[in-house]
C-alpha cells in the first residue's frame, strides 16, 4: 500500500504557474519600500482558498507584507456595515475614475470621491468605521482629557476606529493581524497628499473629524501585515457571501459583500480595471505592497504577492499569474453562470453498493473484511474550477484505498481543467498502485485512453473486487472450477442425497453469449455451475432510468429494458426460482464466458418427487434456506446502502 497518494492537480497547477513567472523581472517595488527595510524582489507568492476554506499556497505565501490599498475593499465593507448604505452612499459614489489611485480628484459641486477603492474613497470610508479617532495628534492636558476632544472627535465604548479595523480584518483573515509601525511611521511622513484630501473633503463637510486623525486612521490600516495566505482567506470570505470559510460564521452581510463586489469589479485595479476585466474577469483589488486579491464568487478566493508593480501600481507577476489562473481554471465571470453546490454527491465504500456478482463464502470475507479500500465517489452538477476541485481533494484525501470507481454520470458540463485534472490523479492513482475506474455513460467527461472508463457502475465496483480479491485473498479463493458436489444447493446436503441427484443430472455447455434462460418462458430446471460465470437481468418496464442500484440514475441508454442482478460463478446454482410462484422464471440467464452446467431437469424433478419423496424433499428444504440466504443478503446489502448515504 503507497505511503501517500497523488498530488492535487491544482497544487500542481500552482506550481507551474509559479515556475512560469518566477523569473518575469519586469517592475519595481514601491517607493515606500526600502525606507521601511526593503524586500526580497525575488518574492513570489500564490494561494488559493475554496468557500470550504482549504487554502492551496506555493511560494512565498506565508511573507508578511503591507496589506496597502488592498484594505480599501475591507474598511468600505466595515463602513457600510457600521454606518449603513445610505449614508456612505451620501458621501462616496460608486464610479470608476478612469485615473491612477492617489490622484486628487473630487467630483465638482459635491466633493464626492468617485469610489471607495481610490485613496479620497477609502479615506472618506474610514471616517465612517465606528469607533473613537486613534488621534494620534491629541494634546494631553494636566487633567487627563485630550483638547481634540473638545473639538468634536467622537469616542466609543468600543474603543478606536483603528482597533475596530484591525479585529474586522483579522476576524476576516481567520488570525490575529498587527499593524507595521516601521509602515505607518513612513506613511505618516510621506502623506501629505492624502491629507490634502481629507483636508478637501473636510472642507465639503464629507468627513466630520479632524482630517489628520481621519487620515491617520486610514494609513494605520494599510500598514496591517498579511500574507498571502491570508488574503486569499479574506477573498474566500466574499466568495462566500459574508460567511467565513472555516468558522462558518457570517462576518459580513450579503449586501455589503454584492456592493463590495460590484465596485471591485469595475475600480479594483484603478485606471488598469477595463483591461484587468478583460483579461481575468474577476473582481479583484491590488496594493502597492505587491498584493492582489481576486474572487471567484461561490468558489474561492485568490491572492498573489510580488513586490514588483507594473505603471498602473499592480504586481506585475501577479497580473501575470492571476490572468493564467483564470484561463487555465476558467474563472472568468464571463463564461457563465457557476454553481454553488458540492460537485460531491455522496462517497461510500463497495460494500455498501455490491457488483451483484455472487462469490463463494470465503470470498465473500475478504471483501467483508476489506471493502473499505474500495471506495465509490459519485458526482453531480458541472465541474467547474470550484466544483473540480472539491472532488479532487475528496479523491486526494482518501486513506487506505486499493480501488476508487468515480461515478460521473450526473456531471452536466465540465470544464479543460477538471478533464485534465482527473486524468493526472488517475496517473498518479496508478504510480501509488490504486486503480481508478470512471463511470461515465457519456464520453465527456475524461478521455478513455488516459482514465479507465466504463459506462456502468457495477461493471466499475466488479472491477475494485476482483483487485481486492487479488491483493487480500489466497490464490484459490475463487476457483475457476468445481466439482458439482461442492456447486449450489447440492453442497449443503449430505453425501448420500448429493450422489443420489448427480446420477440424475446431465451436462450442458454453452458458449459465451448464449442465453440459458429467458426470462417469462416455463421452468427449465435448476443449474449448477462448475464453470464459468453467467450474468442474470430482469426486464425493467416503465423505467426513464435504469441504473443497477438506484433507478433514478441516470442510465447508459434509455432504451434500455434490463437491469442486471447479478452475477454467478463456478460453484453457485440458478433457475431454483422458476419452480415458485406460477412456474415461470423471473430472469434472464446469459453466459459471459464458455459455461458449464450440471442440470436437474424439470422431468427428473417430478420424478424425483414420485419415486424418492423424502430426498424431495430435503432438495426443497436445501433450495428454500438457499434462497432466504440470498434474499436477506439483499436486504442486508440495501440497509447499509441506504444508511451508508444519509
Amino acid at each position: 500500500m503507497p505511503a501517500t497518494n497523488p498530488a492535487n492537480p491544482l497544487s500542481d497547477l500552482l506550481a507551474r504557474v509559479h515556475e512560469r513567472f518566477r523569473t518575469h523581472d519586469a517592475g519595481e517595488p514601491a517607493g515606500y519600500v526600502e525606507p521601511t527595510g526593503g524586500v526580497d524582489t525575488r518574492d513570489f507568492g500564490l494561494a488559493i482558498t475554496t468557500v470550504d476554506g482549504h487554502t492551496y499556497s506555493h511560494g512565498e505565501a506565508d511573507r508578511l507584507f503591507a496589506i496597502q490599498s488592498i484594505s480599501k475593499a475591507f474598511t468600505y465593507a466595515v463602513a457600510l456595515t457600521d454606518a449603513g448604505f445610505e449614508a456612505v452612499d451620501a458621501v462616496i459614489d460608486v464610479e470608476p475614475s478612469g485615473e491612477a489611485f492617489n490622484e486628487i480628484s473630487l467630483q465638482e459641486g459635491t466633493g464626492r470621491p468617485s469610489n471607495a477603492l481610490i485613496n479620497a474613497g477609502a479615506i472618506a470610508s474610514t471616517s465612517l468605521v465606528s469607533g473613537s479617532s486613534s488621534n494620534p495628534y491629541a494634546v494631553h492636558r494636566g487633567d487627563g482629557t485630550d483638547e481634540a476632544a473638545d473639538a468634536g472627535a467622537h469616542r466609543s465604548p468600543e474603543g478606536s476606529r483603528r482597533e475596530r479595523l484591525v479585529r474586522a480584518f483579522s476576524r476576516m483573515a481567520g488570525r490575529e493581524l498587527t499593524i507595521n509601525e516601521r509602515v505607518l511611521e513612513f506613511e505618516r511622513e510621506d502623506g501629505d497628499r492624502n491629507l490634502a484630501l481629507a483636508h478637501l473633503m473636510r472642507s465639503f463637510d464629507l468627513i466630520s473629524e479632524g482630517p489628520e486623525e481621519i487620515a491617520d486612521d486610514y494609513f494605520a490600516a494599510c500598514a496591517i501585515e498579511v500574507t498571502t495566505e491570508d488574503l486569499s482567506m479574506m477573498a474566500a470570505l466574499l466568495a462566500t457571501g459574508g460567511i467565513h470559510p472555516v468558522s462558518g460564521k457570517r462576518l459580513l452581510g450579503e449586501d455589503v459583500v454584492e456592493r463590495v463586489l460590484g465596485v471591485m469589479s469595475t475600480c479594483g485595479m484603478y485606471d488598469d480595471a477595463g483591461e484587468w476585466m478583460v483579461r481575468v474577469g474577476l473582481p479583484a483589488k491590488s496594493g502597492v505592497g505587491g498584493g492582489i486579491l481576486a474572487v471567484v464568487p461561490g468558489q474561492a478566493g485568490v491572492a498573489v504577492y510580488s513586490p514588483p508593480l507594473d505603471r498602473h501600481g499592480n504586481s506585475e507577476r501577479g497580473v501575470l499569474a492571476c490572468e493564467a489562473l483564470s484561463q487555465e481554471l476558467d474563472l472568468h465571470l464571463m463564461h457563465g453562470a457557476r454553481v454553488t453546490h458540492s460537485a460531491v454527491r455522496v462517497t461510500y465504500p463497495v460494500t455498501a453498493a455490491p457488483s451483484g456478482v455472487r462469490r463463494r463464502p470465503a470470498a465473500e470475507a475478504v471483501l467483508a473484511e476489506h471493502g473499505h479500500r474500495g471506495r465509490v465517489i459519485e458526482v453531480q452538477g458541472d465541474l467547474t474550477f470550484g466544483a473540480a476541485e472539491s472532488v479532487m481533494r475528496e479523491l486526494v484525501g482518501l486513506q487506505e484505498v486499493d480501488g476508487v470507481v468515480l461515478d460521473v454520470r450526473r456531471v452536466t458540463e465540465v470544464t479543460d481543467f477538471a478533464r485534465a485534472g482527473l486524468a493526472e490523479l488517475a496517473r498518479g492513482f496508478e504510480e501509488q498502485d490504486i486503480e481508478m475506474v470512471l463511470v461515465d455513460d457519456s464520453g465527456r467527461v475524461a478521455d478513455a485512453e488516459q482514465v479507465r472508463v466504463v459506462s456502468r457502475r457495477r461493471e466499475a465496483i466488479e472491477k475494485v473486487e476482483e483487485l481486492l480479491l487479488e491483493r487480500h485473498g489466497g490464490e484459490d479463493l475463487d476457483r475457476s472450477e468445481v466439482e458439482v458436489q461442492d456447486a449450489g444447493v447440492l453442497a449443503t446436503l449430505g453425501a448420500a442425497d448429493t450422489e443420489a441427484l448427480t446420477q440424475r443430472m446431465e451436462a450442458q455447455e454453452h458458449a459465451a453469449g448464449d442465453v440459458v434462460i429467458t426470462e417469462g418462458e416455463p421452468f427449465a430446471g435448476i443449474h449448477l455451475i462448475t464453470s464459468g460465470t453467467v450474468e442474470t437481468t430482469a426486464r425493467e418496464p416503465g423505467l426513464q432510468s435504469r441504473d443497477e442500484e438506484d433507478p433514478t440514475d441516470p442510465g447508459e441508454d434509455d432504451d434500455i429494458e434490463y437491469r442486471r442482478l447479478s452475477v454467478l460463478g463456478p460453484g453457485h446454482s440458478f433457475g431454483e426460482f422458476g419452480l415458485l410462484a406460477d412456474g415461470r422464471h423471473a430472469a434472464t440467464v446469459t453466459a459471459r464466458e464458455h459455461l458449464h452446467t450440471w442440470v436437474l431437469t424439470p422431468e427428473v424433478l417430478r420424478q424425483l418427487e414420485s419415486e424418492d419423496p423424502a430426498l424431495a424433499l430435503r432438495l426443497w428444504q436445501a433450495i428454500s434456506r438457499d434462497a432466504y440466504t440470498r434474499i436477506r443478503s439483499q436486504m442486508d446489502e440495501i440497509a447499509a446502502r441506504g444508511a451508508d448515504r444519509r
